[in-house]
């Protein structure tokens, strides 16, 4: 298992005095163990959790149904004062109707005369209550409440007036599914509580394992090394004077000087001699060589380690999923018409677009702004990056990111939470980047090694967004459906500010020797003459973020809310697709390094993201939702690692000029064309075909794009008449 946490980036395996097969195992076994003890722990107390939910949430929903009953017996009693009979209460029927309104729980309401007569009774299961014999229709003797079960309620009926002569009974009927699916939603938000508290500690224990067994451990290796170098003047070492560590780099330090220190003497107590033996000249020479002051500032460099970035990117990340599952329905809750407006209304009516912003189009803004913003930012964060250092763009990141969750929890509509979206976005983009940058400079640095460490540090930042969607989209939900939207935000907020907390004080950019750029922005937009990278954009990458921001981040919320779905279930459902994706980059991954084939992993991702849409229609709303979420989630999966693996052999001739990286860069850029469009596209469908059908109708234009991308490329050529079809032909025969 070790192994396998070493090739996901999880465990730091750059040279330290546990550097090897021993170091790793040590590492690996630590984390084990300590996640074996967190399981049982967690699966223990989420059990006793689920045993007191069950013994708890039954008495509290009878004694929901008993408020009920004694608010309508107290109406009723009034009425006995006032010396009205029961039979002659007149428009009973719309009375206990304002009270079925207002609790969902209620299958119905009814009264009955002193000897059990139904007078009044309303409610879906009605008929049920009006079936059952007179007699059962009271308290047992001497009780003034009693509550059964029937067939589908809990039935509490309730005397009004004394047990001798009664003037009425009441009868409060509760939905027993209503409250079976109560309980199983807290179970459900248990299990997913249990999950998410076992990734979130699991992130959190690599990187406390990082900062205080391994990183010490580093220090205290590049110490050694130095020493062994001959320089024993610890530049560094004065910063951790706290810690054991420290003080172990300040004694080598202060020996050091104190070396030095006798050897100036020696060496002044030598020149003052007539004669010197030439052998002691040797070996005071010798010696200075071998303890000698330090010639550059590697002393003071920080010690770099991917699990610094992993954890702070993982809490960014996670903050701006909690809001994944329901963003639409937040957008929906707070939207105002374009009329009520005032000047900005009428400004919108001026420039005609009034009539296009419909409630399905408005909802979608949010997405929209937050994809077309994050889009603009990326090429600036890379360039800032470049200038500035990770650490501080990361920082700078963080404000803005900061202001627009504040600020979208105090929004008052749709319209003026578009700009504090943007400020998230442009917020996302300046992190993300600054993380990927610093672990760009690990590998160019000391903290990768080759290939091999640029795929480590690369799979250190999929794996911590991978697991913050996890984790942020079901806990979200819970929070939301909890707490409410606003105060989610809020909660955001809070997160980003511990991750530039975090950041300020552990990501300290490394020091390497940039490269200067082979070619601008500008120049890498050429690559688009290539007519098999323009295939790749415009008939894979950018369908494949039509699908992920129309389906997934638009329709879902909304369709699943309109099927009265649960917040937490829509979480739990939106889960999904993170766990399969993180399943299908791997697979996707691994077939690509051992079979090949990217052209067709991508086809077969867009395939199957057809067939997955297709689900809803096939299984129903409910259950068809959740296979095509998870099915959606293996498709991209599948797609999202040979799609990058693939620009080499596509794009040979760009990929020499602008660099692989450049050209990654590009197809990421142009990615966002179908994040901005998705939601548009969903919008239009839903508006004209119902949100069902919209869903059908991107998946099919995810097939199709699919098939038309390995129609084409197999028809293209490239220079030589050496097409990717005949390579393919060549590949299978």
């Amino acid at each position: 298992m070790s192994s396998r946490l070493e090739g996901a980036g999880l465990v730091d395996t750059s040279p330290t005095l546990l550097a090897g097969d021993t170091g790793r195992r040590v590492i690996g076994g630590l984390l084990v163990l300590v996640l074996l003890i967190l399981v049982a722990s967690a699966l223990w107390v989420s059990q006793r959790a689920l045993n007191a939910f069950d013994e708890l949430l039954l008495p509290e929903f009878d004694r929901d149904a008993e408020l009920i009953a004694a608010r309508l017996a107290s109406d009723l009693d009034r009425a006995s004062r006032l010396g009205i009979v029961a039979a002659d209460l007149r428009d009973v029927d719309t009375f206990l109707e304002t009270y079925l309104g207002e609790h969902p729980a209620l299958v119905y309401l009814a009264i009955g005369d002193a000897d059990g007569r139904l007078i009044a009774v309303v409610g879906p299961a009605a008929d049920e209550l009006g079936n059952l014999p007179t007699a059962s229709l009271q308290p047992a003797a001497g009780r003034a409440l009693e509550t059964t079960t029937d067939d589908t309620a809990r039935r509490t009926t309730a005397r009004v007036g004394a047990a001798e002569s009664p003037y009425a009974h009441v009868h409060v009927g509760m939905d027993r599914r209503f409250a079976e699916a109560q309980i199983a939603d807290i179970r459900w938000d248990i299990v997913v509580v249990l999950v998410v508290s076992l990734l979130v500690t699991f992130e959190l224990l690599v990187f406390v394992i990082d900062r205080t067994m391994t990183t010490p451990l580093r220090l205290i290796d590049r110490a050694m090394a130095r020493a062994m170098a001959g320089e024993w003047s610890m530049g560094g070492a004065r910063r951790r004077a706290a810690d054991e560590v420290g003080h172990l780099l300040g004694a080598m330090d202060a020996t050091g000087r104190r070396i030095q220190a006798r050897l100036a003497e020696l060496e002044v107590k030598l020149a003052g001699l007539r004669r010197v033996p030439e052998d002691l000249l040797r070996e005071v020479e010798a010696l200075r060589r071998r303890v000698r002051p330090s010639v550059d500032a590697d002393g003071d460099r920080p010690v770099e380690s991917r699990a610094n970035a992993r954890f702070t990117l993982f809490l960014f990340v996670f903050a701006e999923e909690l809001s994944r599952s329901f963003l639409p329905l937040y957008a929906e809750s707070i939207l105002v018409p374009v009329e009520e407006l005032g000047p900005f209304g009428r400004l919108l009516e001026g420039l005609g677009l009034a009539v296009l912003l419909t409630p399905q189009v408005i909802i979608g803004l949010p997405i929209i702004v937050f994809m077309a913003a994050m889009a603009i930012a990326t090429p600036f964060g890379g360039s800032l990056v470049a200038r500035y250092g990770s650490r501080a763009i990361f920082l700078v990141g963080v404000v803005p990111a900061v202001i627009g969750y504040v600020g979208t929890a105090l929004a008052y509509s749709v319209f003026d939470m578009l700009i504090w979206r943007s400020f998230s976005a442009v917020g996302y983009a300046l992190v993300t980047i600054a993380c990927q940058g610093y672990l760009a400079d690990l590998t160019a640095g000391s903290g990768g090694a080759g290939a091999g460490g640029r795929a480590r540090n690369m799979a250190v930042f999929v794996a911590a967004v991978t697991t913050a969607v996890i984790c942020g989209s079901a806990i979200g939900a819970v929070l939301a459906d909890r707490l409410g939207y606003r105060v989610t935000f809020l909660i955001s907020a809070g997160f980003v500010l511990l991750a530039g907390l975090l950041a300020s004080r552990y990501l300290e950019s490394p020091v390497v020797d940039r490269p200067r750029r082979t070619a601008s922005v500008h120049g890498q937009f050429r690559a688009f003459a290539n007519p098999r990278f323009l295939f790749l954009i415009v008939l894979a990458a950018i369908p494949a973020k039509v699908a992920l921001t129309g389906f997934l981040f638009y329709t879902t919320p909304v369709y699943l809310a309109s099927l009265d779905v649960s917040q937490p279930a829509i979480g739990r459902m939106v889960m999904l697709y993170g766990l399969l994706m993180l399943v299908g980059t791997q697979l996707g991954a691994r077939l690509h390094d051992r079979v090949g084939g990217g052209i067709a992993l991508i086809a077969l991702g867009g395939l199957l993201t057809g067939a997955a849409l297709s689900l809803p229609q096939l299984f129903g709303p409910a259950l068809g939702m959740a296979l095509a979420i998870a099915g959606f989630g293996l498709a991209q999966g599948l797609a999202a690692a040979p799609m990058l693996a693939v620009l080499p052999e596509l794009c040979p001739a760009e990929s020499q000029r602008y660099g692989a990286t450049g050209l990654a860069a590009l197809l990421r850029l142009t990615e966002r064309v179908g994040s901005v469009l998705g939601p548009l596209i969903a919008a239009a469908l839903a508006l004209h075909f119902g949100y069902g059908d919209a869903i059908a109708l991107i998946g099919l234009f995810s097939a199709v794009t699919a098939l038309a991308f390995v129609v084409l490329l197999l028809g293209s050529t490239s220079g030589g008449g050496s097409g990717l079809g005949s390579r393919l032909m060549e590949r299978r025969a």
